[in-house]
Formats: structure tokens, sequence, C-alpha cells
């Protein structure tokens, strides 16, 4: 009888004592000191913690992943965040997972983080905010309680600086912590925990544990997407996480292949401060709201900070959209990733910030790297474009209009210089005009959403495309029509050469294009040159019409009227000052080259930035 007492006793202690482990999370006293309330535990000698705390950097917050470097599971924590100086509490946390709650351990302010029950955790991660106007150093304060009897108190992270909202972390070591325990803990205590830069959480796990893709190519690896997406499978469930920088909206679709049209769309918006979770589809270029349908998708987390927008939610393995299923367990898909800065009364506006696809379909569950869908034949087309109206346009427009009496003592072909050349830049033109609207309808399939770009675009082809029937309809010199056809011929041209530079500056701004925004300033650069050279050729063709002994053909309205100057004998010479517009030529050639290369060079090998980046990596290993 007295053995079963005893027994019963120790059966209600071992209750009592599991009851007052707080399976809930610490008390509010814990902010004093961090100390477990585990009755029956007593200190013991110091060991290494198998744990620690990382913070990132963010604008005017801290991103922190509590976990071990050996991969332990952890039951509970604390964590709060001190200032190094005077060890007074300093900030709020945020964002909090599921397995978490705060603690206010001064009133009203949510100044400690603690667990929420006692399941095994894993790299728990949430944000701190800095006070608006502090400045100092913090460092963050926990304890982990592996199981009951095992715990660490006072593990520390890395020093943070804190300079007004902007947050520096730094990387020097920090102290050991304490081990209170009333068993041995069972891993070694040999490994090195020196502290390691956090990098973004979105692109923890990337290739490994979860698939992940973003806009521009190659931003995964540098971590610096302006939209991306992450697949993280469980089972037979599929949490995606979506983050864009500057935008209103961020959204993930599912395609058979690296185009829209018949997608399943699962949107992110920011609708008035708060992310709200939507379905669409695209039906072409059309993206249209679909009911939300239940149990298909749900949102599990989001938020809204320093302009980036990023959520998390679940999709079903098996859903039916627009009549069609899409199973993620037996079928393969292409992501297309898009964001936008608007969004409409019943959906989302255009993805003005961000859009690719990937080039491949395969199975989510797949891990590895995407590839980004090709835009070989986008570049083609910019660059023919670039090489016909930035280059051989402006070359042959140049030579028609100022070089008539320039270089007449000898002819090619049986045509004077001007004519046989300006002819040979104005066929290679129309050739490359053609050449590329025919590619770029070859890659969309249909008419582009980029209406003012692809309507410029359309008004040059067809302008330059006119041209040459109209040159081989010219009267002769002399004849009544002569004059309308000069003009027209005039005319069209020019507005060829002007619609299709403003379509180029209009092409900077597409997202397929991936151009960088300072390509806005090699054009201004081209334009401006331009313009020079044609306003110094005309003072030198003025001069020339002063000193000659009767007025010379310089520009090439100047034969409208049928007694020309083109029957004067002084037409076979070379008209004055022709060695200054020899010059001018010369260098105007070289620069236009120039101009040329340096832009096609760039939309061939956008995004630019990464390009160069590989290749001084690769200079570098060489």
């Amino acid at each position: 009888m007295r053995n079963h007492t005893k027994g019963v006793v120790l059966i209600l202690l071992s209750i009592m004592a599991t009851t007052l482990a707080l399976p809930n999370g610490a008390p509010q006293s814990a902010c004093k000191d961090l100390l477990p309330r585990h009755p029956g535990s007593s200190k013991q000698d110091a060991y290494p913690a198998p744990y620690q705390v990382l913070p990132a950097a963010g604008q005017g917050r801290v991103r922190l992943i509590l976990g071990s470097p050996q991969g332990l599971a952890y039951e509970g924590f604390m964590i709060l965040a001190k200032d190094f100086a005077t060890g007074e509490l300093v900030g709020e946390f945020a964002n909090l997972p599921e397995f978490a709650r705060t603690i206010e351990c001064t009133d009203g302010v949510k100044n400690a983080v603690t667990h929420t029950n006692t399941s095994k955790k894993h790299n728990l991660e949430f944000d701190w905010e800095a006070p608006a106007d502090y400045e100092g150093t913090i460092v963050f304060k926990s304890t982990f309680a592996q199981d009951y009897s095992t715990y660490w108190v006072d593990v520390e992270s890395p020093r943070v600086n804190v300079n007004k909202r902007s947050i520096d972390v730094l990387t020097s070591s920090t102290p050991a912590s304490t081990l209170r325990t009333t068993t041995p803990p069972y891993f070694s205590p040999t490994v090195d925990y020196e502290t390691k830069e956090v990098e973004d959480s979105m692109y923890t796990g990337c290739g490994n544990t979860k698939n992940c893709f973003g806009t521009p190519a190659g931003c995964v690896a540098t971590k610096n997407c302006l939209a991306m997406v992450t697949v993280l499978v469980r089972g037979e469930r599929y949490l995606f996480e979506l983050q864009a920088r500057d935008s209103k909206y961020v959204a993930v679709g599912l395609s058979d292949d690296s185009k829209m049209g018949d997608d399943s769309v699962v949107e992110c918006a920011n609708e008035g401060g708060e992310i709200a979770l939507h379905m669409s589809w695209n039906s072409g270029k059309q993206n249209m709201r679909q009911p939300m349908q239940e149990g298909a998708v749900q949102l599990e987390s989001s938020s809204i900070k320093d302009d980036v927008i990023t959520c998390k939610f679940w999709r079903e393995k098996t859903t039916v959209v627009q009549g069609r299923e899409y199973d993620l367990v037996n079928t393969p898909y292409n992501l297309l990733v898009a964001a936008g800065k608007s969004l409409k009364s019943n959906g989302v506006g255009f993805h003005d910030t961000a859009y690719d696809a990937t080039g491949g379909a395969k199975l989510l569950s797949d891990v590895g790297g995407y590839t980004t869908a090709s835009n070989v034949l986008i570049r083609v087309h910019g660059a023919l474009m670039l090489a016909s109206w930035i280059g051989t346009a402006s070359i042959g427009i140049l030579l028609a209009r100022y070089y008539r009496q320039t270089w007449v003592s000898s002819q090619l072909c049986g045509k004077d210089h001007w004519f046989a050349w300006h002819r040979f830049f104005m066929i290679l033109t129309w050739s490359m005009t053609i050449a590329a609207f025919v590619i770029i309808f070859v890659e969309l399939g249909e008419w582009s959403s980029e209406i003012i770009h692809a309507s410029l675009g359309l008004a040059t082809t067809i302008l330059a495309f006119v041209q040459p029937f109209m040159a081989a309809m010219r009267p002769h010199p002399g004849a009544p029509r002569r004059p309308l056809f000069n003009w027209a011929h005039w005319f069209v041209g020019n507005a060829a050469q002007i619609c299709g530079i403003i379509a180029i500056f209009f092409a900077v701004r597409l997202n397929k294009a991936k151009l960088p925004e300072w390509v806005d300033w090699i054009l201004v650069a081209y334009v401006v040159f331009h313009i020079l050279t044609h306003l110094i050729l005309t003072f030198v063709g003025c001069a020339s019409d002063r000193q000659a002994s009767q007025r010379v053909n310089s520009f090439p309205m100047k034969d409208m009227h049928s007694r020309g100057s083109m029957v004067h004998p002084d037409a076979r010479q070379d008209a004055p000052h022709s060695g200054i517009r020899k010059f001018i030529f010369g260098v105007y050639f070289v620069v236009i080259v120039l101009f040329c290369a340096a832009l096609i060079v760039i939309t061939v090998l956008a995004p630019i930035e990464d390009s160069w980046v590989t290749f001084t990596n690769t200079i570098k290993n060489y």
C-alpha cells in the first residue's frame, strides 16, 4: 500500500512538472532573466549551445532565424532584444509564424517572443522592428529548450548596429551561452559555431529543399529578384511563396508552355494595405478573375514592408479551373511569375514591374534549378531594329541630304557615290526592318500587349516597306511630278526613322527587353549627336551655296524645279567646303557605329549587369 502511494505521488509530481513547464510559452516574469520555470532543474557545467540566432538586415527591420546548424529541433524558446550598452529592451517583434506569440515585457510593447506549444520546431523566422529614431547597438538574447530538462540560456546573436532605421549586422563572434540541464546533452561540443551572414529567408533552401524561380534571369543566385516564386512540397500539399518589389501585386501561373494563354493563376494583391488572395485565368493576353474555390488555395501568411510584398499560400494537389484539371503531383508545368504596380476593380493591371517564364515544364516536386524561357528571337528583333534605325538609316539619310555634291569626280557602278551608298544603306534598312517584323510576330504569335511600342513599330515597318516602291516609280528630274515625289520620299523616310527611334525608347521599358534604365541616356546622346550633325551640315551647306558661282544642289529639295542646278557645268565638281563635309561624315560614321554596337551588345546580352558579373567572375577564375 505504501509503495502504491509513492507511485501515485510520483505520477502527480510528474504531471505537475509537465504542467509547470509552461507548454504555452514563457511567462512575463521570464523577461528579467530568460530562465525557464522548470521544477527540478539544476545548473550544470557550460556547453556550447547547438542553436543560434541569425539576423539579416532590412530597412528598419531585422529578419531573424532561430535554428540549429546540425538541424536539431527545439520545443520551446524565448527571445528579446537589448541595447548592448544599457541592457534595456529595444524594439518590437512582428510577422510571427504559427508556433510563436509575443510577450509584452513592457506594457503595450511587444518586445519578446516565445513558443505557443511544445511541438518540434526548426528554423522559425520572424521580424524585429527598430524604433523610428533609435541609434545604437543591439543584441538578441534567447533561451532554447531542447526538451523539458535540457535548455540553454543567454544564447546571443551577432550584434546589430541601428542608425535611425538603417540596419547593419556585425559578424563578430558572440560569447558562449550557458547550459542549464538535468541531463547531459547528446550533441558533440566540438562543432565550430562561427557566426555566418544570413540570407533572405525567401532564398533559403532554393535548389535543395524547394524550387525557386525569379526575374531577372540569374536573380535567385544573386538573391536580388524583382519578382520571385518558390514551391515547397510537403506530402501532397504544395506551399507557394511569392515576393515582389515596388508592386501592388505578384502572381504565379501554371502553364503548359512559356507563354501566356490558358493558365491557372494565383495572385497576392495589396488591397488597402492588406494582402488579398485571388485566383484568375489567362485567356490569351487577358487575365480574368475567377471565383475562389473552397479549399483550392489557402493563404498562410503575408506581409507588406519596405515596398516589398510577400505571401505564402497552400494549393491543393488537384484543382479544376475553367474545366481543366491541374494535377500538381503527376503533371509537369511551366511557372509564370508576374508583378505590377496597378490594380483594377475586378483584377490586376499590366505586369509592368516584372514578367518571366520558365524555359521548360517539370514536376513541382522535382527540386532543382529552373531555366528562363528563351528570348533569342526578341533579342534578334531588337538588334535588327537598332542596326536599322540607329545605324544604316541614319547614315543613308545623311548621305542623301548633304552629300549630293561630294565625291562627284568619280562614280560607283555608274551612279554618284551618294546615291549608290544611300541605296545600299536603305536596302539594308528595309531588309532588316522586314526581318525584325516577321521575327517578332513568329515569337509572339499575336498582336503585342505593348500597344504604344507595337503601334510605332508597325508604323515604322509600313513606312519603310513602301519607300523602295516609291523610289522605283520616281519621275525624272525636271518632270512635273518630281517635286511631289521629293516631298513624299523625304516625308516618308524621315517619318519612318522618327517612329523607329521613338519605338526604341519605349522598348527600354519593356519587361521582356530587360534593359537597364540608363540605356535611355545612350539614346538621348545619340539623338543629340544626330541633330547637332544635321545642324552643322546645314550651316556648311548654306556656306557652300553662298560661295559657289551658282547655287549647288546641297539639299534634296532643290531639284524640285525643272531648271535645277544639276545641269550646270560645275555640277560635276565638289561643292565648296567638301573637305569639311567629308571629315564630318567620317566622324559621324564612326560614332554611329559605336552607338549601334553598344546598344546591340546591351540588347543581346540583357540583362547586361548579370552578363558583366559573369564575365568578371570568369576572368578572375581564369
